[in-house]
């Protein structure tokens, strides 16, 4: 299966891609590349030095031991529970982690990395470490903490997913989901309204956004990680917690603001990772910026062809673009480029989408191995290593597009 090549590099940076050169799907060899990135992260695990930081990842010492759930410990262990349920893990190997979890929110803060804007985030702080600790043992001291997390970081300046309240937002949707209590859909409806009252109008573009207050700078953002699309991720993955009032002005205003950004060219559709006066003008096709985390965070959008089309487009993109070769992981890997496949395969139906989702899934797979062996060790990392790619084949595998951590946890 090629990747069709005649989008020009206004869409995207073809040196930024690489052709699909993994092996064709085959169940089989998809299982067996499960269990090696499982059986390395079980094997390289330690109780008192949990998993040894990549030199990817920028590890501050190459002694460095990372905690939180984007590339820490507590990522890997949520990914290693979510393929036990799955089946690729024994429930019995989970048992060395439960001395473990308990500790990681007091070792994330030690190692400096919430410093940065806080230490409520989801991906990088303590209310994801919290969601994960009362998954492993639920107690009403852990739930109490994490609600007063979540609440404490509704005004967050960064207003987006990894630091901001949509990252949070979620923790309290997952609650919600998980135990039923009024207090986390009253949460999670408190922080909506916040957020829709945080949302500006840019006259000029025609287009509702978010200003954001991260790392020193006030920016503006687009995309899935940072951005627009991933702000609106929360309304549209807890839709089942608001009335549908509210949910319909946020997609009305999202759609408004795609279409006005939108970059368009011979059926592909794109869209810059910033406001214009934000200064960021490479075009990036990955799940962090770019369309598959324009698609994966907004495919729960309203059914209709406008939406239908946009999407489509930008798998297009996706497609086109091909695997990424800065490496498999989901932040900014071909794994999360996958998802928006099988996001896509999802909504429309369509198997030709599955089918090139299971082509990336394979390369990869590939890309794992080469890594593997030109570093001498495994990748261990949830956003941006090699469980993350374990369970974007597991999807495939199971025909399951949800997005790890975010749409389940």
């Amino acid at each position: 299966m090629q990747v069709a090549t005649t989008v020009s590099n206004t869409l995207f940076d073809p040196a930024r891609h690489e052709g699909l050169n993994g092996p064709l799907w085959d169940e089989a060899a998809a299982r067996a590349a499960v269990q090696r990135m499982v059986q390395d992260a079980l094997q390289d695990f330690s109780p008192q030095g949990l998993w040894r930081a990549h030199a990817l990842d920028d590890p501050a010492t190459p002694d460095t031991r990372y905690s939180m759930l984007y590339f820490g410990a507590g990522g890997i262990i949520w990914a290693l529970r979510h393929l036990s349920r799955q089946g690729f893990v024994e429930p019995a190997e989970l048992a060395r982690f439960d001395a473990t979890v308990p500790t990681l929110v007091q070792r994330n803060r030690e190692v400096g990395e919430t410093h940065l804007a806080g230490t409520q985030s989801l991906f990088m702080g303590d209310s994801g470490l919290l969601l994960l600790q009362w998954q492993a043992a639920p107690s009403q001291a852990v739930a109490d903490q994490l609600f007063d997390v979540v609440q404490g970081n509704l005004h967050h300046p960064a207003r987006e997913m990894l630091w901001g309240s949509p990252g949070t937002l979620v923790a309290a949707i997952h609650m919600a989901e998980a135990t039923g209590e009024p207090r986390w859909a009253e949460l999670f409806a408190r922080g909506v309204n916040i957020l829709w009252d945080e949302m500006v109008f840019d006259a000029e573009l025609g287009a509702w956004l978010w200003w954001q207050d991260l790392y020193g700078k006030v920016v503006c953002y687009i995309g899935a990680g940072h951005g627009f699309a991933g702000n609106l991720y929360p309304v549209m993955r807890g839709a089942a917690l608001l009335p549908p009032a509210v949910v319909q002005g946020f997609a009305d205003r999202a759609l408004q603001t795609v279409q006005a950004l939108a970059m368009r060219q011979d059926g592909c559709t794109n869209w810059p990772p910033s406001h214009p006066q934000s200064a960021n003008g490479k075009m990036l096709v990955q799940d962090c910026h770019g369309a598959p985390g324009i698609v994966c965070r907004l495919a729960g959008a309203p059914r209709t062809p406008a939406w239908d089309a946009l999407l489509l487009d930008a798998g297009q993109t996706t497609w086109r673009a091909g695997p990424l070769a800065k490496g498999s992981g989901l932040c900014h890997g071909t794994a999360g480029n996958g998802y928006a496949l099988l996001k896509l395969w999802q909504r429309s139906g369509d198997a030709l989408w599955l089918a090139r989702a299971r082509a990336f899934a394979m390369h990869a797979a590939t890309q794992v191995d080469a890594q593997r062996e030109a570093s001498g060790h495994a990748r261990h990392s949830l956003w941006t290593g090699d469980i993350g790619v374990a369970l974007f084949i597991a999807s495939c595998l199971q025909q399951d597009s949800r997005l790890p951590m975010l749409d389940v946890f």
